[in-house]
């Protein structure tokens, strides 16, 4: 359905946005049936993972619509389409035809039922709708083949690891001939299998060092029953000990979790807040029920994570001197790899006037995506 479709019979903004947002439990609800029958490998996944981070992405829509830009993308100044690209990478068995159909599906879905209910948009609107769910189609793209990448270079590291363990054996054999033997023919043959036989575990450790940096496995995690607003109370208490208080928001919700795993996660983000954010500011924490999903939020107010820097916050052992943020070492990519080991994903949204937030989104019950 094109734009013009929707150029008659406009509302203003305010009462569009409010609108708009009430359609939002509609248009995913068709969106679930549309997908799981138009594409093949949407049927098997269960409701967390098939929504995945679509209703952030529809508020992120409304937002937009209620700056009144036409140049406003629902995705800017944030990783959102990106992870969600992620995790269907991770997690699904997805190619990326089915990427960029199930969203070409959200966008019809969503122009369809605006109709429905008699919600006229302005061109300027309509653009702003299609424009950011181009744009999040580009970016879910990105993020699907980067995943891939990661994951090439784990099985890289595994098989390195593997093969290393019987040229081990194959090296104390060889010397043990080397020393037994009488011959010294032997003897010679015996220690130049040694030599090789440590040249090429020299190469594969390197093979396995380059692996293992920039190569992302999924933790093992050890699940439990407990309710996440609670900790999040516990850790922020503890965090507000050094004088930049912490505030605690949200509803009770009880899922099943790694509680240690989640704990340092969000230990991990309040620091992160504290160091690089406004230290005059209060750190607000929040949880949040979404469909079959828990939203964990921590937000800090203060200057924005740069653009350019986005795309390597993640990135294990970041270290080059180019990079304007210093010290993301180990922390967020340890976030992001308990998250993602739960079957979730971290999303990130850093603008000027708005601060920066990470939100993690999990299943409420992760049982069914851990890996034991």
């Amino acid at each position: 359905m094109q734009s013009s479709d929707f150029s008659s019979g406009a509302i203003p903004t305010s009462d569009l946005v409010s609108l708009f947002s009430a359609c939002r439990d509609e248009v995913l609800e068709s969106w679930r049936k549309r997908v799981v029958v138009e594409v093949k490998s949407a049927a098997a996944l269960g409701n967390p993972v098939l929504v995945d981070t679509l209703p952030i992405l529809y508020d992120n829509i409304a937002r937009a619509l209620a700056s009144g830009d036409t140049r406003s993308i629902a995705t800017s100044a944030t990783n959102l389409a990106q992870v969600h690209g992620r995790e269907r990478a991770i997690m699904t068995e997805y190619g990326p035809q089915d990427l960029i159909r199930e969203l070409q599906i959200f966008r019809e879905v969503l122009f369809a039922v605006a109709k429905t209910r008699g919600l006229y948009l302005r061109k300027q609107d309509a653009d702003v709708i299609g424009n950011s769910i181009e744009y999040a189609t580009r970016e879910s793209i990105v993020g699907y083949n980067a995943a891939g990448k990661e994951e090439t270079e784990s099985f890289i590291a595994n098989l390195s690891h593997d093969m290393r363990n019987p040229l081990h054996v194959a090296s104390a054999s060889a010397q043990f001939i080397q020393m037994a033997t009488p011959d010294p023919q032997t003897s010679a043959l015996a220690k130049r299998v040694v030599e090789k036989i440590r040249e090429a575990d020299a190469m594969l450790q390197t093979l396995l060092d380059a692996a293992v940096l920039k190569g992302r496995m999924r933790l093992k995690l050890h699940l439990g029953q407990f309710e996440m607003l609670q900790l999040a109370k516990e850790v922020g208490a503890d965090a507000s000990l050094n004088g930049q208080p912490v505030q605690v928001a949200g509803e009770e919700l009880i899922g099943h979790w790694c509680e240690v795993s989640m704990k340092r996660v969000l230990e991990n983000l309040i620091a992160n807040a504290q160091k690089y954010g406004d230290t005059s500011k209060a750190i607000t924490v929040a949880v949040q029920r979404v469909d079959s999903r828990m939203l964990l939020s921590v937000h800090n107010e203060g200057t924005p994570i740069s653009p350019s820097d986005m795309p390597r916050l993640f990135n294990k052992f970041q270290r080059m001197e180019d990079v304007v943020i210093k010290g993301w070492g180990l922390g967020l990519p340890f976030v992001q790899n308990v998250v993602e080991s739960h079957g979730g994903s971290v999303i990130v949204e850093s603008a000027e006037g708005r601060g920066t937030t990470f939100t993690v989104s999990v299943p409420i019950d992760a049982r069914p995506y851990v890996t034991h």
